[in-house]
């Protein structure tokens, strides 16, 4: 594949997925030396393409002109090859040097200061469950997971929280998660998260003022809402392919 082609179906420059598949190795490695065996870089490639586009199987096959089925095997493969891996890349750092670098890299954005994270949740579009459908119906009309995620100020997940339907609400999902045992006392992290109107004001969890009567408050809004969206602000419009701006989930449409 050029390195146009890289971009257009993989989202990804050349490197980038050379590092994945060299990632991926020990678990992707073909078992079987039979001439049907499909190499890492393919299954990365065919995994890579529907995370991508969000597009039927069939399509991602044309890349290497292979079936359905066997795209559906690379993706579930890859998908749980990466799966295995999420602790190493999806971590939140309490060393002091860590909290001091988000807290900073935070404060370049609006001058908001010992931010720790930005945390909100989206819709993910995903096909009907055959049980309980009605619970991940929202209200444009498609089912969906909702997704709580924290992220710092490069945009790098440090939390996710996957387990509930379209309609549940953020207040409800962050009370289910464990950001509470993570920003607990005892853990004496020196900063608070962000968070947007739907999640209640705690101590460790700032949000917008509702009823703004003084030029503080409307500086600190400001403030807050160039932090929070800027960290979690949303995919390019190429990877929106349904009405109300989803993000399709690859896991789930296996």
């Amino acid at each position: 594949m050029s390195k146009d082609q890289c971009i257009q179906w993989l989202w990804f420059t050349k490197e980038v997925v050379t590092d994945i598949c060299q990632l991926l190795q020990p678990q992707l490695q073909p078992q079987s030396r039979a001439a049907t065996a499909f190499p890492v870089a393919v299954k990365v490639i065919m995994a890579l393409n529907f995370y991508s586009s969000g597009s039927f199987q069939a399509s991602a096959g044309d890349i290497c002109n292979i079936s359905q089925f066997a795209v559906h095997c690379c993706i579930r493969e890859v998908t749980e090859a990466l799966y295995k891996l999420r602790k190493r890349f999806i971590t939140l750092p309490f060393d002091r040097e860590k909290q001091n670098e988000r807290a900073q890299g935070f404060a370049h954005i609006a001058g908001f200061p010992r931010v720790q994270g930005a945390i909100d949740c989206m819709h993910i579009a995903m096909r009907a469950p055959h049980l309980n459908s009605a619970l991940f119906m929202i209200r444009n009309g498609f089912h969906s997971l909702s997704v709580q995620l924290a992220c710092d100020h490069t945009q790098r997940i440090m939390q996710v929280n996957a387990r509930y339907s379209g309609s549940s609400h953020d207040a409800f999902i962050m009370q289910q998660s464990n950001v509470l045992t993570i920003f607990a006392p005892a853990r004496q992290v020196k900063g608070w998260l962000l968070g947007d109107k739907s999640n209640p004001l705690m101590r460790w969890l700032m949000t917008l003022v509702r009823h703004v009567r003084t030029h503080a408050e409307q500086a600190y809004n400001e403030s807050h809402a160039v932090t929070h969206r800027r960290t979690h602000r949303r995919p390019p419009k190429a990877t929106l392919l349904l009405p109300g701006q989803f993000w399709w989930s690859p896991a789930v449409l296996c």
